[in-house]
């Protein structure tokens, strides 16, 4: 895997001439209705943390239900991918602050008016507290769980189609009483949801 992103590096040196693919349109005018769930706060990052990521639009929002689940709603959008900014994965961002990663996983969302396709699953726990972390990339028509997957397709784009444009969706949910399972169900629902709307945010093929 190192010999692999090493590799796609070295590659993604070498391309010229890719361009800048601007957002549809702003993440900020991302539906605080999404079916029964509604937003019910948001959180803005420090300018000194949007400047480090390189990130040119995002959003995070808390939804809730009229049954009181509850999401944490990230997505992040970059115009070139690798040029200003990139991705930063849970894998790597969430452990801290006494949360830990207990598994990692793949899980299948079936999304509205598409196949379904599969998204990255991680268990953390902080003592006894679980949540539910779901998270995937979003890029020029694709929904890639992987990392590995995202910077091979990254360079194949760049070459063949002049475009490192992505975004980064990243979801949380808890799981009151350690019930793993419901959370699955609550973050699937709401990845269908997220990922049919984004479709119309996001640039496609």
């Amino acid at each position: 895997m190192l010999f692999l992103l090493g590799s796609t590096f070295v590659l993604l040196q070498g391309v010229s001439g890719t361009l800048r693919t601007p957002i549809k349109q702003t993440l900020g005018k991302f539906p605080t209705m999404l079916a029964d769930w509604k937003a019910l706060s948001s959180r803005e990052s420090t300018e000194a943390v949007v400047k480090m990521l390189g990130v040119d639009d995002y959003i995070e929002y808390n939804y809730a239900d009229s049954t009181g689940r509850a999401v944490n709603f990230y997505t992040a959008f970059y115009e070139s991918v690798g040029t200003g900014g990139g991705y930063h994965s849970p894998k790597n961002c969430i452990p801290g602050g006494g949360w830990g990663i207990d598994a990692v996983t793949t899980v299948e969302i079936q999304p509205k008016g598409r196949v379904s396709v599969t998204v990255s699953e991680m268990i953390i726990r902080n003592r006894n507290e679980y949540q539910v972390v779901f998270y995937w990339y979003q890029n020029r028509g694709r929904i890639i769980y992987s990392e590995y997957w995202e910077k091979i397709y990254l360079v194949r784009d760049a070459i063949l189609m002049k475009r490192r444009d992505g975004a980064f969706v990243r979801l949380i949910a808890p799981a009151p009483g350690g019930d793993i399972q419901q959370a699955e169900k609550t973050l699937q629902q709401f990845a269908g949801l997220a990922i049919s709307e984004l479709d119309n945010f996001l640039p496609g093929k």
